[in-house]
């Protein structure tokens, strides 16, 4: 066995376990298909027969294998020392993609290997963790299995989260497959700084830049926050549309039409002056079908307001400004906004030294990448409880959350060398 890495070799080696990588992706597509694109529940049979084909490849790699989370383990020469992680999530979205969480969990898998065909042995123990519940839409908050691992999660929230389309609770669905609650409910966590030095997401891009650019891979900087309102309505009367002057109407729609446009101008403005890597979504914008009709003045009109940044002032900036308008709006046109709760997150910076890292490591296998700012991913967790995170983006064209992502097991592959690689370094 060798002590000291050889990134080169490495990166070789795990290109060499593409092969592997892909079949696994097949089957646990094959195996968790729906009518368009793949269907992984959190917590379902689908989601852990995804865990269980990866823990079968992670057996025949004579790897560990712990359940809660499963962690994959790469045995180092000081069991004691503080570990090396990667990994990600297997459930997806309802008809997403196949590639959004599972990558990162086969990039760690195929990492392992190569760790383990180059004989080189870690000073520290290397684990690929697959989590679960990472997409909002089954439990309506993000991130359950890394919020479990860091001990985030309260337990009595198993109980009080619902899932969307059964209304059964988490709990009920972590019994149905075989998780032991009661040992759940009792262990703190088990991912923490004291016994994990760093932690590595690799994640395909959700967006196009790297497919516009040419570039297969790209090393996050920050790890957008946001100001969400997910349950905004805007009243107002339903009147007879040939029949009411305009003095006279209380109209919802043009009232929000209103608040969206001026936000949009201000998102604009922001971006003008200088401030970095800003969005702005209206993700839901509807009337209520039981009452409309072309014919009427809308009475009321529910959306979605989400605005992400890496700075917090102009996030700040953000949520006073829609209560400012919504406000005027409402007095001008005679409706009234109930924009309901405000949540979100703020930003999350990644690890200077693991993204500096990442970037040598790059450099000295002539892979060339990008850099900027990427969306919510379980490292943002890691990041938060103190533990030096970072990731990799492997482009993806198409995006993500739909069933049309499409990965190329040769980008996948560049970016999984380098996460190798940046691995036995960190552990060599």
């Amino acid at each position: 066995m060798r002590n000291s890495p050889d990134p080169a070799a490495i990166a070789e080696a795990a290109l060499a376990r593409l092969p592997m990588a892909d079949a696994l992706f097949e089957q646990i597509r094959a195996a968790t298909a729906d009518t368009a694109g793949v269907t992984r529940p959190a917590w379902s049979a689908q989601d852990r027969m995804a865990a269980d084909m990866a823990t079968a490849v992670a057996r025949d790699l004579g790897l560990e294998v712990r359940a809660g989370n499963l962690f994959y383990t790469l045995p180092g020469r000081d069991r004691n020392a503080p570990a090396i992680m990667t990994g990600s999530h297997f459930d997806s979205v309802p008809k997403g993609g196949n590639y959004d969480g599972l990558a990162g969990i086969v990039a760690g898998l195929v990492g392992l290997a190569a760790l383990k065909d180059t004989g080189f042995e870690p000073a520290c123990d290397v684990t690929v963790i697959g989590m679960t519940g990472e997409e909002s839409v089954w439990y309506g908050i993000a991130y359950v299995g890394s919020q479990l691992a860091t001990g985030v999660l309260p337990p009595a929230q198993l109980d009080t989260l619902l899932r969307d389309d059964s209304g059964l609770s988490l709990a009920s669905h972590m019994a149905d497959v075989g998780t032991d609650l009661a040992a759940l409910r009792s262990s703190g966590p088990s991912v923490t700084p004291a016994n994990t030095r760093a932690f590595l997401e690799l994640h395909i891009e959700q967006g196009p830049v790297l497919i516009g650019e040419d570039v297969a891979v790209a090393i996050p900087t920050t790890i957008r926050g946001n100001v969400r309102f997910p349950y905004a309505r805007c009243l107002g009367s339903y009147d007879h549309s040939g029949a009411t002057p305009r003095a006279y109407r209380s109209d919802a729609a043009l009232a929000v039409v209103e608040l969206l446009a001026r936000l949009e101008a201000w998102w604009a403005e922001q971006e003008a002056s200088g401030v970095p890597d800003t969005v702005f979504t209206v993700g839901k914008l509807f009337t209520d079908r039981a009452e409309h009709t072309m014919t009427k003045v809308p009475g009321r009109l529910d959306f979605t307001l989400n605005i992400g940044g890496t700075t917090q002032p102009f996030l700040d900036q953000g949520r006073d400004l829609t209560y400012t308008l919504a406000e005027e709006i409402a007095a001008a046109r005679r409706v009234t906004f109930e924009l309901g709760e405000c949540v979100g997150s703020s930003p999350t910076p990644l690890d200077p030294e693991l993204r500096r890292l990442l970037a040598e490591t790059a450099g000295g296998l002539n892979l060339p990448v990008r850099e900027f700012a990427t969306v919510g991913h379980d490292a943002s967790i890691f990041a938060r409880a103190g533990i030096p995170a970072a990731m990799l983006l492997v482009r993806n064209e198409n995006g993500s959350h739909n069933p049309h992502e499409a990965m190329t097991i040769a980008d996948f592959g560049e970016g999984a060398k380098l996460l190798a690689a940046t691995i036995a370094t960190l552990a060599g």
